[in-house]
């Protein structure tokens, strides 16, 4: 990694641990309104020991898994960009860029579940400190996504990737692996993503409850069932386009992967209520709702994973390599290169082994 290059990446890097400690902030302080929720509960309404235990679990799955998801996300990621690994800064920049910001506006609906039960919720800590847990989370995620997704960011990667050879091949011998992969992963998250909305509406419709889909609730429902295998598809179709040598295509494979990802965390929002409400019932009556929603739990964040995974094919040195080869004049941007690029089979490539546009 060049010197000139590691500036971008550090400050990014510092921008994800501050918006950990942001949501660290954030989630202790939402277990301390939960748990300060149920003990008045218990004052006004006395329940039985298990029961009282399963709607504080409940309540805290409720409101704290997606946020915890999102930070184990993030930990992650920056791992695999100390570890040198490109695939983690594509990711990073998607997952602080989109599913972060979704992700914290059903968390800051937090209040919806601690009033429940219409009596003052006290969050445990003082209100300015959860509104600067969620500023600092959002300048962080924010400030994270441009520094490591600015050119010099990419650039460092590039300088000392590890396959150079396939950098500077890029385009003589066809698409790269990454961005070949890119297509199936893409197919994957939607698959995967779909399992939340397509249990839920099976069992509405199993259950004869078809009125539920005539409210707001259900209709948003409906419609993210009904777009995620479109946005899907769309990713795949633009991603399999930019693989034939149309560096367009991976634009659009990016916009439909990003309203992918935005109806994956839909999926997780739901997976998540799944849950929940099992662990809430277990100790009133006997429900498959508990293991049915880890199940849908875990498979959506594979799906997420996958999505990302897409992304990441996408934006790997050898991809873009391909996709914007050094020769290429800017008014052939909607023409496949692979069909217009002057250069002679053994042109060597540029000096770096990698331009970033």
């Amino acid at each position: 990694m060049s010197q000139t290059s590691r500036a971008p990446v550090a400050l990014g890097l510092t921008a994800v641990g501050v918006a950990v400690l942001g949501l660290a902030v954030l989630l202790y302080g939402t277990y301390i309104g939960v748990r300060h929720t149920h003990v008045l509960l218990q004052d006004f309404n006395p329940l039985p020991a298990d029961a009282r235990e399963a709607l504080f679990t409940a309540a805290v799955l409720e409101a704290m898994l997606p946020a915890t998801l999102l930070v184990a996300g993030l930990l992650v990621c920056a791992g695999l960009v100390l570890a040198g690994r490109d695939a983690g800064r594509a990711a990073l920049v998607w997952l602080c860029g989109v599913g972060s910001v979704v992700t914290l506006v059903l968390y800051a609906n937090r209040g919806r579940l601690l009033g429940r039960w219409d009596f003052v919720v006290r969050i445990g800590l003082p209100a300015w400190v959860g509104v600067l847990g969620v500023l600092v989370a959002m300048i962080g995620l924010a400030g994270a996504a441009v520094s490591l997704g600015v050119p010099a960011a990419r650039q460092a990667f590039a300088s000392t990737g590890t396959d150079q050879a396939g950098i500077e091949q890029a385009g003589r011998t066809g698409p790269p692996a990454p961005l070949r992969a890119a297509v199936p992963r893409f197919a994957v998250g939607g698959v995967l993503g779909l399992v939340g909305p397509v249990f839920i509406i099976g069992d509405r419709v199993m259950d004869g409850l078809l009125v539920y889909f005539a409210n707001a609730v259900g209709l948003i429902l409906l419609a993210g069932a009904g777009a995620i295998p479109v946005a899907a598809a769309g990713a795949c179709f633009a991603a399999w386009v930019a693989g034939r040598g149309w560096p367009n295509g991976a634009h659009i494979a990016r916009i439909a992967g990003v309203l992918l990802l935005l109806l994956q965390v839909l999926s997780l929002y739901w997976a998540t209520r799944t849950t929940a409400v099992g662990v809430r019932d277990s100790s009133f009556l006997d429900s498959d709702l508990e293991l049915i929603g880890t199940l849908m739990l875990v498979t959506v964040v594979a799906g997420i994973t996958a999505t990302l995974g897409g992304f990441a094919g996408l934006a790997d040195p050898r991809s873009e390599r391909f996709l914007r080869p050094a020769s290429r004049p800017p008014y052939q941007g909607w023409q496949p290169w692979t069909a217009a690029d002057p250069r002679p089979a053994g042109d060597p490539a540029p000096v770096d082994g990698y331009t970033v546009p």
